[in-house]
């Protein structure tokens, strides 16, 4: 796990990790995956602007190889076997903690953020106030990793268009994630898998 391993490059240093409770934001793995296909971040792995999210080696045609991701963290590289298994690592790991978290669906803040703030502002304790405002511009800066990112109205046309879920994925892609995705955890936060395309 990656706990006490980071420091905030912001008013971070002194700060005692075990002093604030986590919370987790965990995105549909299908629209996670266009996420990284638009903003790479810290991933690594074979793909193009026309064969990603390239689950399967599309330059193998013969056989299903899956493109291996690395990851740079904070401390070290890791290596996966596709992006999807990245996704089902990193929320596997936090799933099995057992210290005070609290994971919150990407898709539940963009399309009901009071109602869900005002959930988790309970949750920690805290007092909600009748002050919320939606932040319509993008909350990233436009540069590096996050130029072009969406602001508030474009992420809810992106996230709220079941057609946009599975662009750039090819058959092959889809039945790996098929076979592939973490079914406990695409339950356990109400996810529900794509239709298969058909032979």
């Amino acid at each position: 796990m990656h706990r006490f391993k980071n420091v905030a490059k912001a008013w971070g240093k002194g700060i005692k990790h075990e002093d604030f409770m986590p919370v987790v934001l965990i995105k549909d793995p299908y629209s996670w995956m266009g996420s990284q296909c638009r903003h790479k971040y810290a991933t690594f792995w074979g793909h193009d602007d026309q064969h990603c999210p390239n689950l399967i080696r599309w330059r193998i045609p013969d056989e299903d190889v899956p493109s291996e991701v690395r990851v740079k963290y904070a401390l070290q590289m890791k290596l996966y076997e596709s992006l999807l298994d990245m996704w089902n690592h990193w929320y596997e790991e936090w799933d099995a903690q057992t210290f005070p978290h609290l994971t919150t669906r990407f898709e539940d803040l963009l399309f009901h953020g009071e109602e869900v703030t005002r959930q988790v502002c309970e949750c920690v304790g805290g007092r909600f106030t009748d002050y919320f405002q939606y932040v319509e511009d993008s909350a990233k800066s436009q540069r590096g990793v996050h130029k072009g990112a969406n602001g508030l109205v474009k992420a809810m046309l992106q996230y709220g268009d079941p057609e946009k879920r599975l662009g750039g994925f090819t058959d092959r892609d889809r039945w790996y994630a098929s076979k592939t995705v973490d079914t406990g955890l695409m339950k356990k936060y109400g996810y529900t898998a794509p239709p298969l395309p058909s032979d």
